[in-house]
């Protein structure tokens, strides 16, 4: 999804500056709306700015709307024993949530902003009105819940087959093939700005130490970098299954 919001955004322009009914003609799941669509939509739509660790939707809850990502990072969480939480995703600009407002349903995990980040929502209403004039709309969203479910899936699997390095390996390709961006030629992946090292053992269900050891044993075999805020990461982990 990342990379289709990538090609239709004019000029890669951040989706914080661009205008409402702009952003929605480069996301999914909006792409094929006709423009009269998309303005009635965006004539809906409010933007919402968030602090850290603000929590946009609770588990168990009805969304108030379907929001979609322009700036920042929201972590989808599911709370898991012993009082922790697991990340089963983290979402940056382009990626959507709340999309189970437009059936009537509760959402399945905890929504809760990592960075300081700004939103779009589009109430429940608007959106289900939209969905009926548009089947087209309906595929693609329905598209968007499967991609989802596959991607919990794998969270699951590889948290019974896989140690902690493997899985750690592909996390970190997940969120550079949505959330990177290809460097220049031989020098990996960029990665920015990357979760922290907290996040990071929330994702792949370790503790932060394991995780801390984990990348710098990765980081002597010349797998990632890091400088600031950004990870490069080698083509060797983007090169297996994420």
């Amino acid at each position: 999804m990342h990379t289709e919001t990538e090609t239709k955004r004019p000029n890669n322009i951040p989706l914080e500056r661009m205008e409402t009914v702009d952003v929605l003609a480069c996301v999914e799941p909006f792409v094929t709306a006709r423009p009269a669509e998309l303005e009635l939509l965006a004539r809906a739509a409010v933007r919402l700015r968030k602090t850290p660790g603000s929590v946009l939707i609770g588990e168990g809850q009805t969304s108030e709307g379907f929001h979609i990502v322009l700036r920042g990072r929201v972590n989808l969480l599911r709370a898991a024993d012993g009082g922790r939480d697991l990340i089963l995703a983290a979402l940056g600009p382009g990626e959507v949530f709340g999309e189970a407002c437009a059936f009537g349903g509760a959402t399945q995990s905890t929504a809760v902003a990592a960075l300081q980040s700004e939103l779009l929502r589009i109430p429940p209403e608007a959106l289900v009105e939209h969905l009926h004039r548009n089947p087209e709309t309906v595929m693609r969203l329905m598209r968007l819940q499967g991609d989802k479910l596959r991607e919990v899936e794998g969270v699951a699997s590889s948290l019974a087959l896989c140690d902690v390095e493997e899985r750690l390996r592909r996390t970190l390709a997940r969120l550079a093939r949505r959330q990177g961006r290809r460097g220049p030629a031989s020098t990996g992946w960029i990665l920015a700005p990357v979760p922290t090292q907290s996040e990071l053992a929330r994702m792949v269900g370790s503790c932060r130490e394991t995780v801390s050891r984990t990348l710098t044993a990765m980081a002597r075999n010349g797998l990632v970098s890091a400088s600031g805020r950004r990870m490069i990461l080698d083509d060797k982990i983007m090169g297996e299954t994420a």
